[in-house]
Formats: structure tokens, C-alpha cells, sequence
């Protein structure tokens, strides 16, 4: 008996969460309205200016309401409607009765939308007033003021936001990124020519990451500029040990280097056989090809390009040993080889040679700053057939 009155009471007890559940429907339904089901529609049939009308038309912007507001501005956002994402985020400021901490988050969200956008000044402005609050607030806004400055290429004030988030769990991400700043500033200097500001810069740059090969690279070129040879060979070596995927970044200025002083080969040669034990880049093995030619000739050079490449086998390798043969044959011959070389081309000719190691974004030139995920240092060569 007391089993079936526990049996009653249960299904009592669902049928008023049932009940009480169709009331609260029927009560939203009537709050909302139809132009909020219509802005969904919208929505869902690739409308976003009738949708954001609906919405901001129908739907008041309250507590309550606040979540559908934001996931449509965040919905908009990646859609890249950025405008739309901005009018959204500006109605709830202009309407809303908000607690703070709801406020503040509205304010941080159409900081970004200008951002996106392209409106960096407002972007800035709003992102610098945020930075006067506290908490995660404070950190989200110095983290946009901080792309705001990346985008504009204000890197001196770059560095000194980032150094302010460089704390915790973070510090060595923002150590990275104030080192390439600092890589930035030399750079611009050392286009200048002004050797001295740029040679301070790249110590700050290694200060902040000591084995930032990029500080490494700029550092060489500085002591090329000013004719301290033997300084920029024994600086440019340091990124084998450092980064040894950037070797090929540095080999035109070691060539550079070494022709500008007239020193012998042989120690650039041991060198670049020594890069080639780690990391087996067709870049070092056309340099070492080509420094040794006037020693081995063209029989042997091409008979150590055609080595390396049955081991690590690339269409760039292939098309130096084509020009190889093409300048010791003639007739038919070189005809046929002049075809298969112009494939071999064609079949290069559009593919990216770097990649990003955080988002895979691929590029044709090498970028210390990926544009896609805008981390620091993370594009690299691609190894492989159409790549080192």
C-alpha cells in the first residue's frame, strides 16, 4: 500500500513540474512577443539587419534578457558582421539597468567589435577606460589596448602593456612578445641608421628572451651595417644552437658577411655540415652546394644536391640540379630538361613555404607575427616535397 501511494505522489509530483513548466512557456511567449521568434527566423534564413530590428524592436534589454542580447552580438561577430555586432552591444548601454559586472563585460565586448572592425581609436579609448576597473576586467581590457597597439605598430607601448600582463601562468607569452617588440624597434632603427638605439633595443629584446633568434638575426645585421664581420659570423651561428628551424633565415647575410670580409670558407662550411646534422634544410644544402662549387665543380656539386635529395627529397632540390644539368647539356637534351624544369616550377608556384605552429596558417613569406592567431615566433619553415 505504501508503495502505491509513493507510485501516486511521484507521478502527482511530474505532472505539476509538466504543468508548471507549459505556464512559464506561455508566460515567456506573451513577454516576448512575435518579433522575437520572427528575429529568429531572420537569423536562420541569413537576414542579420531584419533580425537586429527585431530584436532591438521588441526585445527590452533588462536582466533577464541580457544573455539573448550578447549571444546574438557574439553570434554576429564571427559572422564578421561587425557593424551589426557594434549596433547590438551599443543598444544594451543605451537602454540597460544593469549590475556593473554585466556592464563592464557589455563594454569589453563592443571594445572588441571595434577592434574587428577596424575602429582602433574607439577600440583604445574604451579599452583605456576599462583599464581603471579591477579584476578580469582589468585584464581583458589591457589585452585589447594591447592589439590595438600591435595593429597600429605602437610597439614601445605595446611592451609596456604587455610587461603589465607578463604575470603569472602568462609571463613567458608576454616575455616573447615584448622581445619581438623590442625586435620591431631595432629594426625600424637599424632602416634608420642609427646603429646605437638599435643595438639597445636588441639587448632589450634578448633581456626579455634570450633565445629569440629573430634578436639573434637583427643583432648580425647590425654588426654587418657597422662592418664588425667577424662579430656578425660568430653572432649568426648562435641560432643553431638557439632555433635551429631558423638557419635558413640567416644564411643570405652569412653569405653576405663572408664575401664582404674575404675569409676563407672552410669554417662556414663546417658550420653549415653542422646545421645540416639537425635540421636537414634544403636552404643549407644549396648554400653549402654553392659555397664548395668553385672548389668541387659542377659534377660534384650536383652530385651532392642529388644525395641530400634521395634522402629528403624536395621539389627546390630538384629544380637547382635541373639548372645544374641544363648548364653542362645542350640540344634535345637541355630542351627536355628546360620543360621538366618549368613543371617542377609550376608545381611550387603557389605553395606556401611557412606554417604557423599555433593556428596552421600557411604563408609564402616569413612572418615572425602570424597574422591569423597573432602569436609571436611560431610561423616556421614547412619540411617536406614542396617545402625545406
Amino acid at each position: 500500500m505504501d508503495n502505491w501511494l509513493l507510485y501516486i505522489l511521484v507521478v502527482i509530483a511530474i505532472g505539476i513540474g509538466w504543468w508548471l513548466r507549459g505556464r512559464e512557456r506561455i508566460k515567456q511567449a506573451e513577454t516576448l512577443g512575435p518579433n522575437y521568434y520572427n528575429g529568429v527566423n531572420y537569423l536562420l534564413n541569413e537576414e542579420p539587419d531584419r533580425a537586429v530590428a527585431a530584436f532591438i524592436e521588441e526585445l527590452e534589454v533588462n536582466q533577464e534578457t541580457l544573455e539573448t542580447h550578447l549571444a546574438l552580438g557574439g553570434l554576429l561577430r564571427r559572422r564578421g558582421e561587425l557593424e551589426k555586432a557594434v549596433i547590438v552591444h551599443e543598444n544594451i548601454l543605451a537602454h540597460a539597468r544593469l549590475e556593473k559586472e554585466d556592464m563592464l563585460n557589455v563594454k569589453l565586448e563592443l571594445a572588441r567589435d571595434y577592434l574587428l572592425a577596424g575602429l582602433l581609436d574607439r577600440a583604445e579609448e574604451l579599452s583605456i577606460t576599462l583599464s581603471s576597473e579591477k579584476g578580469e576586467t582589468l585584464r581583458e581590457s589591457r589585452k585589447i589596448t594591447l592589439e590595438v597597439y600591435e595593429m597600429e605598430k605602437e610597439w614601445q607601448q605595446a611592451a609596456e602593456v604587455a610587461q603589465l600582463l607578463a604575470v603569472g601562468d602568462d609571463t613567458e607569452k608576454y616575455e616573447k612578445a615584448i622581445s619581438h617588440y623590442y625586435c620591431e624597434i631595432a629594426t625600424d632603427h637599424l632602416g634608420d641608421g642609427d646603429y646605437d638605439k638599435a643595438r639597445e633595443s636588441i639587448s632589450k629584446a634578448i633581456g626579455h628572451d634570450a633565445n629569440n633568434a629573430r634578436a639573434t638575426l637583427i643583432h648580425g645585421k647590425i654588426d654587418i651595417a657597422e662592418g664588425r664581420y667577424e662579430d656578425a659570423i660568430n653572432t649568426l651561428k648562435r641560432i643553431r644552437d638557439q632555433e635551429p628551424v631558423y638557419v635558413p633565415e640567416s644564411l643570405d647575410s652569412l653569405v653576405e658577411v663572408y664575401e664582404k670580409a674575404d675569409l676563407p670558407t672552410d669554417d662556414f662550411c663546417e658550420y653549415l655540415e653542422s646545421c645540416l646534422e639537425i635540421t636537414p634544410s634544403i636552404s643549407i644544402v644549396l648554400t653549402l652546394a654553392t659555397v664548395k662549387r668553385e672548389q668541387i665543380g659542377d659534377e660534384a656539386m650536383a652530385k651532392f644536391i642529388a644525395n641530400h635529395l634521395k634522402r629528403n627529397p624536395t621539389i627546390r632540390g630538384l629544380t637547382q640540379l635541373i639548372d645544374l644539368h641544363v648548364d653542362n647539356t645542350s640540344g634535345v637534351a637541355k630542351q627536355n630538361l628546360t620543360i621538366l624544369r618549368s613543371f617542377a616550377e609550376a608545381l611550387v608556384a603557389d605553395k606556401p613555404a611557412y606554417r604557423c605552429h599555433a593556428c596552421g596558417f600557411e604563408l609564402k613569406k616569413m612572418a615572425w607575427h602570424c597574422p591569423s592567431c597573432r602569436d609571436w615566433a611560431t610561423v616556421k619553415p614547412i619540411f617536406g616535397l614542396e617545402g625545406e
